[in-house]
């Protein structure tokens, strides 16, 4: 059962706060969007082992949502959008994914709706890919560098557009599509 975007909470669905209902937002744009994406959200606590249902072709997206920090804080953790959540660490976020399904031959990419996740030295979707490639797995690791605005509106910067997009805020305060301000990772690099 291939989706077109799978979202993984990793916190439980009472801890997700707005992370929950991100994908069900997205769902409701999503005719005003360009490609009509369909999102599916898991969470911690989700039954079974739902991420070995995601297609293995390499246009298939697994979404990790949380918050993440500006570069020159500490950027080995994930933070969760309510206060009696704890952060999850790089190597917490892998063990989650394995738990949950990830099987080794996935081919997509990994995309980390983290604020600033493809920013620092080395960033926190670099740290994600490395921890994944020391466990046998070779899919790629999306980062942003900003923060990412995960659901679908016209912000500012596409206010014009036909269609609706996601949105990064740079360090600069630009706001561009996410596709303009994102880095995939490898963990063999």
């Amino acid at each position: 059962m291939a989706k077109d975007r799978v979202v993984f909470v990793p916190w439980n669905d009472n801890q997700a706060g707005k992370f929950g209902t991100d994908g069900d937002w997205s769902n409701r744009q999503k005719d005003n969007t360009h490609h009509k994406r369909t999102w599916t959200t898991y969470f911690l606590n989700s039954a079974g082992k739902p991420l070995a249902e995601v297609g293995m072709g390499m246009s298939a997206r697994i979404h990790i949502f949380g918050h993440g920090v500006p570069p020159g804080q500490d950027n080995t953790k994930t933070y969760p959008d309510v206060d009696t959540a704890a952060p999850v660490t790089v190597v917490e976020l892998a063990d989650m994914l394995v738990e949950k399904g990830l099987k080794k031959k996935y081919l997509g990419t990994i995309v980390c709706d983290i604020c600033y996740s493809g920013l620092g030295t080395p960033s926190f979707a670099k740290q994600l890919a490395r921890e994944l490639y020391k466990r046998g797995y070779v899919c790629a690791v999306m980062g942003h560098h900003g923060a990412i605005f995960p659901v679908y509106f016209r912000y500012d910067a596409v206010k014009d557009n036909k269609y609706e997009h996601r949105i990064v805020e740079k360090l600069d305060g630009s706001l561009v599509k996410s596709k303009n301000a994102q880095e995939r990772f490898w963990g063999f690099t």
